[in-house]
């Protein structure tokens, strides 16, 4: 096998062939952003193209990181995953790699390649969108004016000022259908945001922003939302970070299930990449000096109360990612402790 470098217009045939294998043919926002960004390359064959493969590159402090984004390789060469990834890995030295949990192939072949996997978004869609039931006050409708502060207190709570839309985003959202208000009793309490699918008009996902409602409530709220979508012909689908096992089990609630997970990948030599791991003696140096830096203890609530090492902050391990975009600017240092090592 060889690799050459092509653009994206030379893989689309191939990129739309492996989407319709997923047991899901959907592709996330991030996902798309990715793909657009990342190099096109050939896998060959002696004189036959047998698959392609997308690789991102990233310069980070002076250095440069190649994410693996996707791979695929045609049917008479489905059993060649293990070379592929062999001729990606000498050629291109990617330290991660991007998969789904029905890309039953690769995933197995990056697992024979002994690469270290965490579990990171969870692809869920709706089996049947059932009646959502009595309404108790509540009511579910379309992004207005005297709603707007609502919606972007709610989005600065939950998503921080950074990745939180500004009011003009919010204003240009008013006259179309992608955010709705959750109100109870008439006061905003919620929103639920939808978007189209990539890869295919079937679907449509949805979200919810609710950090201080009930889980009723938010199962009625989906089940409502699910309910416009599927008379428009559409199926509700969503894409949850696995660590917010409360969004989860809510989407659970409301008759989800997760069809697929995306998976990454990291290289046990190279390292997982942008973390490394600071030794004690460092972490003691940084304690008793001035330099100004984050030390966050992801251990339960129990052992925080029991004790904790000097400057540290406790973070619930479940909402590590929220908090941290909250808490933290991407420039700041920061070193998370567990019982597991430093």
């Amino acid at each position: 096998m060889e690799l050459r470098q092509v653009g994206h217009e030379d893989v689309a045939a191939l990129r739309q062939e492996k989407l319709l294998h997923y047991h899901l043919p959907l592709l996330p926002d991030f996902h798309v952003h990715l793909a657009g960004h990342a190099e096109a390359w050939e896998l060959h064959e002696g004189a036959s193209m047998v698959g392609y493969a997308l690789a991102l590159r990233d310069k980070h402090e002076g250095h440069e990181h190649v994410t693996l984004v996707e791979m695929y390789l045609t049917a008479p060469y489905r059993d060649r995953y293990e070379d592929a990834i062999d001729l990606v890995r000498e050629t291109l030295e990617p330290r991660v790699y991007l998969a789904r949990s029905d890309d039953c192939t690769y995933e197995t072949a990056l697992l024979a390649n002994g690469y270290q996997m965490e579990a990171s978004m969870a692809l869920m869609a709706a089996r049947v969108v059932a009646p959502p039931g009595e309404a108790h006050g509540l009511n579910l409708v379309p992004l207005d004016y005297p709603h707007l502060r609502a919606a972007h207190d709610l989005y600065l709570h939950v998503r921080g000022v950074e990745q939180a839309p500004t009011y003009s985003d919010l204003e240009q959202q008013l006259d179309g259908d992608r955010l709705w208000v959750l109100t109870d009793h008439d006061q905003p309490v919620a929103l639920v945001a939808r978007e189209p699918s990539e890869g295919t008009s079937r679907y449509c996902l949805l979200d919810i922003l609710a950090p201080h409602v009930d889980d009723g409530p938010q199962v009625w709220a989906l089940l409502t939302a699910g309910g416009m979508v599927e008379i428009e012909g559409r199926t509700p689908a969503a894409v949850l970070d696995m660590r917010d096992i409360r969004k989860i089990d809510v989407f659970r609630a409301a008759g989800y299930y997760t069809a697929a997970t995306y998976l990454i990948f990291y290289d046990a030599e190279a390292g997982r990449p942008s973390v490394p791991t600071i030794s004690r003696d460092a972490l003691r140096l940084l304690v008793e000096g001035d330099e100004p830096f984050h030390l966050i203890d992801v251990l339960g609530e129990d052992h925080w109360e029991r004790g904790h090492l000097p400057k540290a902050q406790w973070v619930d391990f479940r909402s590590l990612t929220k908090e941290a975009r909250k808490r933290f600017k991407k420039d700041e240092k920061i070193v998370v402790y567990c019982n597991d090592y430093t």
